[in-house]
């Protein structure tokens, strides 16, 4: 999660990007707008950069692996060559790029997240890959892709496909399938049942049954399955518009947690821990949270665990949040030559033998129809993938906004407070939605 310090620091950085504006690029350097016009015969080999944030080992060898694959294959037929630089974590690879694009010197592709893009719009910086998307020869089959992922990668203030997804997760609920079964207990689907469980468990262990890693996740879930909604790409609090309903909802959640049946985090600060230890039976997290159950499970206390959808409300709407990194193409100094060039790389981390082997883990999902439906995925999906799959069809996201008072990682982190008050402070949550808004108009 981003600290609140980053944020503001890379706001500062960005209030001062001036150079790279499209204002003040070169009129024979101005971006192409028609889908047959962006097919350049490279002149000379090139060479572009490519920044990432990501950290763990498996993931880090297999995205080398792609970077190699095209290098030794249509990137040595065209002449093109990819460095890749990992810049630790992904907020540290943001704020590198924000310095780097004050500087001069970005990335030509980046991974990011929606917010930093809006930032980087803001600056003039990205590029729109509409007509290269829409190349006849080289672009791509947005049939192939689900929706979420399409409308995220166009989802910002200014008209245009800024990113297109790479690593993506949705949320999942974590069960102990031993504890299930001992106790002869059925998985709940819908919010009344998952109720009646957590009930029917703190009364079997004499603890709360179950959690969610995020309150901020809790809360907009909440919101967007009462059909209420978070937020927009214009920044509107969509949640304030029906501060009864809200206010309703997360009061129910409150009062389980209040009653004990269900905790928060606390000092685990991620449920993996409790749920490995069986302190808790189930809980809601990433999909990315199962690679870490095993690692922490006692050798000598071991169960077996599963996955399913995250609950739903009978009268209301489906709804499940979805996160990931996203790729970017930067302006930078270079010419069509080199936006051709990384255009090409981006449309090989959009490829069916790329998106296949980024899935190879335990936890991404693939926003590829094609590959979701293959015999080598399912063949091969982990418990938090098949259950993320299952979910995809409606998934939302966070839209990246910037508005006058607050962008979209702010509200976020408000959000996070007013949770953490309402949820381990037993906050009046109508009073606490008041003050967030208050804040923010």
């Amino acid at each position: 999660m981003k600290k609140l310090f980053s944020i503001l620091l890379a706001v500062c950085m960005l209030l001062s990007l001036v150079a790279c504006g499209s204002g003040d690029q070169p009129d024979s350097n101005a971006a192409p707008t028609d889908p047959a016009s962006v097919e350049v015969e490279l002149s000379e080999p090139i060479t572009i950069s490519f920044w990432h944030g990501i950290v763990q080992e498996n993931m880090q060898k297999t995205l080398n692996e792609i970077v190699d694959n095209f290098n030794t294959g249509i990137g040595a037929e065209m002449g093109i060559t990819v460095e890749v630089f990992a810049k630790g974590e992904m907020p540290d690879c943001e704020n590198a790029v924000t310095a780097s694009i004050k500087a001069g010197n970005m990335p030509n592709v980046t991974l990011t997240e929606a917010a930093c893009v809006v930032d980087w719009l803001e600056a003039g910086c990205v590029v729109d890959m509409t007509p290269y998307i829409e190349n006849e020869n080289y672009g791509l089959d947005l049939t192939d892709y689900y929706d979420v992922y399409i409308e995220d990668s166009c989802n910002y203030p200014v008209e245009g496909y800024y990113s297109l997804p790479v690593y993506v997760a949705g949320e999942v609920m974590y069960y102990n399938v031993d504890f299930f079964e001992a106790n002869n207990l059925t998985v709940p689907t819908t919010w009344a049942e998952f109720e009646e469980v957590c009930t029917t468990i703190s009364q079997i262990t004499g603890k709360p049954a179950a959690g969610w890693d995020e309150g901020v996740k809790c809360f907009s879930t909440l919101v967007e399955q009462k059909g209420i909604g978070y937020t927009d790409r214009e920044g509107n609090l969509l949640f304030a518009n029906d501060l009864a309903a809200t206010t309703e909802v997360i009061t129910w959640y409150q009062s389980m947690v209040q009653k004990g049946i269900i905790r928060t985090p606390g000092e685990d600060f991620f449920f993996s821990g409790p749920f490995a230890n069986q302190q808790v039976q189930l809980y809601i997290s990433s999909g990315n949270e199962g690679e870490f159950i095993n690692m922490k499970i006692p050798e000598d206390n071991s169960f077996e665990w599963s996955c399913a959808p995250v609950p739903q409300f009978e009268d209301g709407v489906e709804a499940d949040y979805c996160e990931g990194f996203l790729v970017s193409i930067l302006e930078g100094e270079g010419d069509l030559e080199t936006r051709w060039a990384s255009w090409m790389f981006v449309r090989y981390l959009q490829s069916y033998e790329a998106c296949q082997m980024i899935n190879s883990g335990e936890s991404r999902l693939p926003f590829l129809k094609s590959v979701a439906a293959s015999d080598e995925f399912l063949d091969n999906a982990s418990p938090a993938q098949l259950a993320g799959v299952v979910q995809q069809d409606y998934f939302y996201t966070y839209p990246g906004f910037v508005t006058e008072k607050y962008t979209s990682s702010g509200l976020h982190d408000y959000v996070v407070i007013a949770m953490d008050n309402i949820l381990n402070n037993s906050a009046d949550v109508r009073t606490e939605l008041e003050a967030l808004i208050a804040q923010l108009k």
